[in-house]
């Protein structure tokens, strides 16, 4: 399987082709997985925070411990970096990250663990799935950083941000809500450019060829990615849409 802007190949389970909390693969809980990769394992040692095996209702019996006054989403959240960050800049809200990766999900929820954050979550599932974990007109942000730019013309259709996950994260959100993302991929932003055009009900509030010169109010979280492009001299692309009804 190969994993969001990794270049590897991790060993784990084929993918999984039916419902949100669908049972382990065999493989996955067999003992050569754990020997090959023991994240596979040290993801249920984290139950509050990290859920392997996600299902809506798991995840709003977690969330209705925490009171809240929003919700805040990011697609592909790494090794909780960016998410970490968010979770304190927002207190009072929801923070739920979607990633497939074992080691990233316990790295993430490790940090959550030691940041003392009660109000953050990680979901393993595909992120195209996320509008399987929230009902509509929830959600008052959508990240997307740095996702796997699949620069190939016979790729592009494997590209997460898409004509479809545009309409999803438009049904998502609040009115007001907004649709962040980030990429150091000129190709792919204007790809996203290009679809953004043909939707209704998104309205774009933000545009950079390159954040470190023109950024957008207030302060910027950075992820692992954009920490890494920035020490390169990478321009970094940006927008923000936002929901008008």
């Amino acid at each position: 399987m190969y994993h969001y802007r990794s270049g590897q190949v991790e060993p784990g389970p084929p993918e999984r082709s039916g419902r949100a909390g669908a049972p382990a693969s065999s493989w996955e809980t067999s003992d050569a997985a754990f020997r090959v990769n023991p994240y596979i394992r040290w993801q249920y040692d984290h139950p509050e925070r990290l859920l392997p095996h996600p299902t809506r209702e798991a995840l709003d019996a977690l969330r209705a411990r925490v009171p809240a006054r929003g919700l805040c989403l990011e697609l592909g959240s790494g090794s909780g970096n960016f998410l970490v960050q968010l979770a304190r800049q927002h207190p009072d809200w929801h923070v739920l990250g979607f990633e497939l990766r074992y080691k990233r999900l316990v790295k993430s929820a490790l940090k959550f663990e030691r940041a003392g954050l009660g109000n953050a979550w990680l979901v393993r599932d595909l992120a195209e799935r996320f509008t399987d974990y929230v009902a509509p007109e929830s959600v008052d942000a959508i990240h997307v950083n740095f996702p796997d730019p699949w620069p190939r013309a016979s790729q592009w259709k494997k590209r997460l941000v898409g004509a479809t996950l545009l309409a999803d994260a438009r049904a998502a959100l609040r009115v007001g809500g907004r649709f962040h993302l980030r990429t150091d991929f000129s190709g792919y932003f204007l790809h996203v450019l290009g679809t953004w055009r043909g939707l209704s009900g998104l309205k774009m509030c933000f545009f950079s060829n390159d954040l470190e010169h023109n950024r957008p109010p207030g302060p910027i979280l950075l992820s692992e990615f954009e920490q890494l492009f920035r020490s390169q001299r990478k321009p970094v692309f940006s927008l923000i849409l936002e929901k008008t009804a």
